[in-house]
Order: C-alpha cells, then structure tokens, then sequence
C-alpha cells in the first residue's frame, strides 16, 4: 500500500521548488465480497460456483434474512524494494514494513429480487503501518518518520444476478494519521462502482474476473499553506479504473492465486493537472488454513506505473512518477464470524 511518500520530495527538491508533505495518491479500494467468498470456498476444497438461496447461481452463500457479520486481525511484514513507489535515487531503497490490521465487515440482510439478491454491507478497519529497518548508507537512513495510522469506513451494496455476475456500488472514507504527530495527513472519500464473475475452471481452479470504476475527492493537509506555489489540498483527486483477472488453485490444503491487474488514473487539479496514470501489477499469493479461523500467507508483488502529461513547468511527468516496485512478505489472520 503506497501511502505517504513525503520522502520523495528530497529527492525531487530541486523540480517542485517547495516541501510537500505528500505528493501521490493510495491504492485503496472498495472490498469485493464475491472475490473474497470465492477464495474461502476454495481453500475449503471446493471450487464450483455455489447456487444462492434463490437457486441463482452465483459464487456468495448468504443467509436468507438477518444479520452475520466477521472481525478480524492481520499481521503482515514484507520486504519492499521501493517501498514508496519513487522514481531516481529512491526506487532501489528497501524497508521491512510491518503492517497490524484490525478490520469487521456486517452482512445487513438479504433481499430477493427474483432474479438477484441484493444484500447491504457495511465495514471499516484500523491499520498500524510501521517502517521498520533503518540504514545510513541509502538515500534516507530512516524512514519511520513516515510511520502513520489509517482508519477507513465503508457502505456497500451488493447485487447478484442469476446470470453468475455480480454488481456492486458504494462509497468509503479514509485518513491517514501521523504516528509520530497524531495529526491527519490525508482524508478522502472514494464512491465506486464494480462488477465480478467467478467461475469454474476445473475441480480445483476457480477464475474470478472484477472490474471497477471509482472517483477519488481527497484532501491534503497544508497543501496550500503558506509555502505552497503550485500543490493544492485536492490535487490527488482521480478517478481510476482497474480490471484484474485472478486463477485460484486448491492444493491439499492450500491455495496458490495468482492475479493481475492495470489500472487506468486521471488527475487534473494543482500540480497534477493533466496528469494520467497507467499502474500494473502481478502478484501471487498463498494461503494455508491452520484451522478454521487461523490462516498463515506468503505473499509477493511487482507493480510498474508509467506516467505522462506535463506539469505547469512544462516538466514531463514520466521523470517525476514512474516507477517499479517488488514486495515479497509473509502474515498471519485471525478471524472470527457469527
């Protein structure tokens, strides 16, 4: 996850003319229930697409009315090379970044609509990001300067057509607080759109296709203030569209899913005005189930962007924002359902 990535600015000093205390946007998005149900059913061994409660066939098994919901825990450390997504002298940088999560998600009822079955969520989490290794022979000897908090809140619906597709549109909060501060950083509100269709492959290989399409209205702290020429606080304002295609295998008693993704961004508000993104990223990851709410993962990513346009200088973007990351971790989940 690329949050902040204020140390960037040391290294492009001299182009922005100014300090900035975030410069990029995050990858954060929506949940996908369908894709999240079609990874638990196959790690259970199972990886037909199940038939809802009104005989449709789709992937999520829901009760028919009521309330369920889910409360988790997920520790995660990883070695990232690049660990703030910077182009120049910072793309060879590395940290183990240790990431404390705790996050539940509510099923607020189910309701037929004869061919479909529409079912409300509502979620949030509570994440702890700590950079943890420090060395004085990189650019920066220390990042846990950059160590922050990030709260997020959601509101979902969902929509499961008796076709095997799967709709669904909400919106989610989110902020990120300083941990050496305790101060907000960053704020924005993220509505999105997306749609999911899972499918069987084999008796052991399950294909799970998501799209979605999302805006991002945010807001910088100080971006503005004073010292600022160019940088206003809604300059990481988006939107982005992603599709990602993702095969799970059920092995024994563990899963191996490898997934891809390419995410189209447009900007177009102070120092990122005319701005487009293009980010890939492969990653692959393994799940074993140590019972049945304990779950161990190994867990590895590389991820490209390429930029362009040009800024109020004329500078093109592609020397300020393309990049190339590898991350490979491992954590462990607890989670608990009712």
């Amino acid at each position: 996850m690329k949050t902040h990535i204020s140390v960037f600015i040391l290294s492009t000093l001299a182009t922005f003319g100014q300090t900035q205390s975030r410069v990029d946007s995050t990858n954060r998005s929506l949940p996908s229930p369908v894709t999240d149900s079609a990874q638990k059913n196959t790690r259970s061994g199972n990886s037909t697409v199940k038939s809802s409660d009104t005989g449709a066939q789709r992937p999520l098994l829901l009760k028919k009315s009521g309330f369920s919901a889910s409360f988790g825990y997920d520790s995660n450390i990883a070695y990232k090379q690049n660990p703030l997504g910077a182009p120049g002298v910072l793309d060879q940088q590395a940290d183990a970044v240790w990431v404390n999560k705790f996050h539940g998600m509510a099923k607020l009822g189910v309701y037929d609509l004869d061919s479909s079955v529409l079912t409300p969520f509502v979620g949030g989490s509570w994440a702890l990001t700590d950079y943890t290794y420090k060395n004085s022979n990189e650019a920066i000897p220390d990042l846990s300067v950059l160590n922050h908090n990030t709260t997020t809140a959601y509101l979902l619906f969902l929509l499961q057509h008796e076709s095997g597709w799967a709709f669904r549109a909400g919106v989610m909060y989110s902020n990120d607080r300083s941990t050496e501060s305790d101060t907000e950083e960053y704020m924005e509100f993220y509505p999105s759109i997306g749609v999911t269709k899972a499918y069987s492959l084999s008796d052991s290989i399950l294909g799970v296709l998501d799209a979605s399409i999302g805006s991002h209205y945010g807001d910088i702290e100080d971006a503005d203030g004073p010292t600022s020429t160019s940088h206003t606080s809604d300059e990481l304002d988006h939107i982005d569209a992603t599709l990602r295609y993702s095969i799970i295998y059920s092995l024994d008693t563990f899963t191996i899913t490898p997934a891809y993704s390419i995410s189209y961004r447009k900007y177009d508000n102070g120092f990122n005005f005319d701005r487009s993104d293009i980010l890939q990223s492969f990653g692959i990851l393994i799940n074993y189930p140590l019972s049945e709410s304990f779950e161990l993962s190994i867990n590895s990513d590389y991820s490209k962007r390429i930029s362009d346009g040009t800024d109020e200088a004329g500078d093109s973007y592609d020397t300020l924002y393309d990049f190339k990351k590898f991350d490979i971790g491992a954590g462990l989940s607890l989670t608990a359902s009712f």
